[in-house]
């Protein structure tokens, strides 16, 4: 209907009313405000449509973090996290053979895989054996990686195996070896070796996509595989995180505090209940943390508290640092406890769910989900140093 036309049935209807009422100019204005907010409601459904069409070519979707379900028309948001998370206890080491096996791709028992010169299938770990040599394990068996190494060394004299926890690359396809000096990579499906420069006492590597943190006690650098430059990074010692670009778990500069690091960025990461003092969670023998999604596990030091010698594997979630889940691992009795000085590392993921936790000589899986414990591989004296691949 045009003004025109609504403006004449107006004035027809005006002409039925009392001389000087208000009514006509009333029912006027309302028919202005009634046209008028259907052309606003009209421009907005347009400009909403517009915008849809012009985000949807301009903007790749982003992946969906643990926790959240993206729905049509809805505004993701992301599960909350408990204020006080669930903590797991494991049973004592005598009782982990008692646990449900967990079955996996990784071989079940290390020492029953037999030598061979080749066999087909992905690479699913590297372990060093009691002869001193490297392998490749696959489902098949295990082959022998014909590289040339020294054994790694600190600025002390500290010598120790060139097989570092993070040596084989996610996708198991490459492997890194930190030497004085240099840092050894393996191309692992063509055999090629190449030796990149990186001057000082080079003791662990954590991969970066197609880049290496390399980290030594006093000093970090970033290694391009592509360009074989090396750029020294603002952060020293060990507090890399496997399995994310630039994510790193650090004392505050406060002072009391852990937090975890990106980019300049960081978020408390409390672990006043868990360690007693809430500092850095101190690992050994390259127990670095593993990032998966938006979480990631590390094990620190329980506190005298919580159960006499005994670690904490805690989950946190990396965007807040509030804590998802802990499990307790009490050490066990001498002379064949648990962790001990050495601790009990997270070595990886299974999925998004599962975390893989050395206990001496054996690999468990966490459940964070449901807090259940199983048995994943064992893993006999003769393997003196392994990593596993990302899953």
């Amino acid at each position: 209907m045009t003004d025109q036309r609504l403006r004449e049935l107006f004035d027809d209807l005006a002409e039925t009313l009392s001389e000087g009422s208000p009514r006509a100019g009333e029912l006027w204005r309302q028919g202005t405000r009634s046209r008028a907010r259907r052309r606003w409601t009209v421009a907005a459904a347009a400009a909403t449509v517009t915008v849809l069409v012009v985000v949807g070519i301009v903007v790749s979707p982003e992946p969906v973090e643990r926790g959240v379900v993206l729905h049509p028309s809805v505004t993701p948001t992301t599960s909350t996290v408990p204020a006080t998370p669930a903590m797991d206890t494991a049973p004592p080491p005598s009782g982990e053979a008692a646990l449900p096996t967990l079955a996996t791709a990784l071989p079940r028992s290390w020492a029953d895989i037999p030598v061979v010169t080749a066999v087909s299938g992905p690479v699913l770990a590297l372990a060093e054996f009691a002869d001193g040599r490297i392998y490749m394990m696959k489902a098949g068996g295990r082959v022998p990686l014909d590289v040339k190494l020294r054994d790694a060394v600190d600025p002390s004299g500290n010598g120790g195996t060139p097989l570092k926890p993070n040596s084989l690359a996610p996708d198991g396809t490459m492997a890194a070896f930190p030497q004085k000096d240099e840092v050894v990579v393996v191309d692992l499906v063509l055999g090629q070796t190449r030796r990149y420069p990186v001057r000082g006492y080079n003791e662990m590597v954590l991969w970066r996509g197609e880049q290496l943190l390399v980290e030594q006690a006093k000093a970090n650098y970033l290694l391009d595989l592509a360009t074989g430059k090396a750029w020294r990074q603002p952060s020293k010692g060990f507090s890399g995180v496997a399995g994310y670009p630039g994510l790193r778990i650090v004392p505050s500069e406060r002072g009391g505090w852990t937090v975890i690091r990106e980019d300049g960025s960081e978020v408390v990461l409390d672990l006043r209940d868990v360690t007693g003092e809430g500092g850095t969670p101190v690992g050994i023998g390259g127990d670095h943390g593993w990032q998966r999604g938006g979480l990631v596990a590390r094990s620190v030091s329980g506190h005298d508290g919580q159960a006499e010698r005994a670690d904490v594997v805690v989950v946190a979630d990396t965007a807040t640092g509030r804590l998802v889940r802990t499990l307790l691992m009490p050490w066990g009795d001498a002379p064949d406890p648990r962790c001990g000085k050495g601790g009990c590392p997270v070595r990886g993921w299974i999925n998004q769910d599962t975390v893989l936790i050395e206990s001496e000589d054996r690999l468990l899986g966490w459940n964070i989900d449901t807090g259940a414990l199983s048995r994943v591989a064992d893993l006999p004296e003769s393997v003196t140093a392994y990593s596993l691949r990302g899953w």
